[in-house]
């Protein structure tokens, strides 16, 4: 009787397999001839089988004849990455979307960071990584939507003005103000420590919502303490962080102490991606802001930097120049005079006309910028890779193009 309703349970089953299963079945012979397709998930004095949406059965181990394992997804990607051409970004990226298919989600990311070590601007890669990009450059889809003015709110991104809007219809335009007078007022009573005190705690005593609208709006202040206040109240926010809002003042606040703040701030997070967020600052139209995210990288060090660090580096040597700032003075004075005969028809008279001239006083200063940026790159590269080529560029791209024939990305 128990093998009658042992073969009455496994017929069901079998039907119901689902397809992506199958491509990956173990497959059980039984004592009785039967062939069971599924995962084996357990075995023991039974043996035990998951068939497809979440089903399973069990089977006594004395029933089975054989078992015949089926490789694995990840057994198939081995083979398929070992496959590849060096080089090749974009079989790279077509793999990439089979381990997303077979929920090789890790595997996935690996493989597209892979590309992107082999070209950083892999627009599929970047895509499927979910990156936009914004005239030559790629940002997360947070940073993308900052630069465009857009601010989240309840899983949307809207137009900062309709955010204000909202926020202001949530709260009293006048706790509004006050929370962000507050954060201007302690701002500027270091030397009062009472009086910050009682600011910040008039603040603290708003709700969340009016702190972030306050905050969000000190950033952009005039006066430097109080935007590098607005970021230390900004790290101890509850809840979710803007780190796109942090990561933009670090790299273009005009003040190295509020800048120093952000990252201070960004690295308390602790966000293990931290880093991939100043990447596309390296190559901004901006060479401070290209300089700042080549030293944001120096405190977040992070191997996957590395192809952005060596292709922009090599870029600014390659175009270099020397650069100056001038204040110069142009003065006029009278150098000389010369007769000049004029007059009517009756009355001839000569008059000295003088001849004025110009010269140019001041300061030159003579500027090596471009040399001190790419310096920056590689005291940053050296930090990540250990590697010692100094303003050799040609050496720092063959020891890259080394290591991603290794795999190592």
């Amino acid at each position: 009787m128990r093998s009658l309703a042992l073969a009455h349970t496994l017929l069901i089953p079998a039907l119901v397999l689902a397809p992506s299963l199958l491509a990956h079945a173990d497959k059980i012979t039984l004592s009785n001839g039967r062939v069971v397709e599924g995962r084996i998930v357990s075995e023991g004095e039974t043996v035990t089988i998951e068939i497809g949406a979440g089903g399973k059965i069990s089977i006594p181990r004395g029933e089975v004849l054989s078992i015949e394992r089926a490789p694995t997804a990840r057994d198939a990607l081995a083979g398929k990455e070992a496959a590849l051409a060096p080089g090749d970004a974009g079989a790279l990226v077509r793999l990439a979307r089979w381990c997303e298919e077979e929920g090789l989600r890790k595997d996935r990311d690996r493989l597209l960071w892979r590309a992107l070590e082999i070209d950083t601007n892999q627009a599929e890669a970047r895509e499927e990584l979910g990156f936009r990009r914004l005239g030559a450059l790629w940002f997360t889809e947070a940073e993308f939507q900052h630069h465009q003015g857009n601010v989240e709110h309840e899983g949307k991104w809207i137009p900062r003005a309709e955010w204000e809007r909202l926020q202001e219809e949530s709260a009293d335009r006048a706790v509004l103000e006050a929370a962000r007078s507050a954060i201007h007022e302690a701002a500027r009573s270091e030397a009062k420590p009472e009086e910050a005190a009682a600011a910040l705690a008039a603040f603290r005593s708003s709700t969340e919502g009016v702190q972030r609208y306050a905050l969000a709006r000190s950033l952009g202040d005039k006066d430097h303490r109080t935007r590098q206040l607005a970021v230390r109240l900004t790290g101890e926010l509850p809840g979710k962080r803007p780190a796109q809002s942090i990561t933009r003042v670090a790299v273009s606040d005009s003040r190295r102490s509020v800048r120093d703040e952000a990252l201070r701030v960004l690295k308390d997070w602790g966000d293990p991606d931290t880093a991939l967020a100043f990447v596309p600052y390296l190559e901004s139209d901006d060479d401070r802001e290209r300089v700042n995210a080549a030293r944001a990288l120096n405190v977040f060090p992070d191997r996957r930097a590395v192809p952005a660090l060596v292709t922009s580096a090599h870029k600014i040597w390659a175009g270099f120049g020397r650069s100056y700032f001038a204040q110069l003075v142009e003065r006029s004075y009278v150098q000389d005079y010369e007769l000049v005969s004029g007059g009517t028809g009756l009355v001839v008279s000569e008059v000295a006309d003088p001849v004025i001239d110009t010269f140019i006083d001041g300061i030159v200063l003579d500027i090596d910028i471009r040399r001190a940026e790419a310096f920056s790159r590689i005291a940053t590269l050296e930090k990540i890779t250990g590697q010692k080529f100094g303003t050799d560029f040609e050496a720092w791209a063959k020891w890259w193009q080394g290591e991603q024939g290794k795999g190592q990305g």
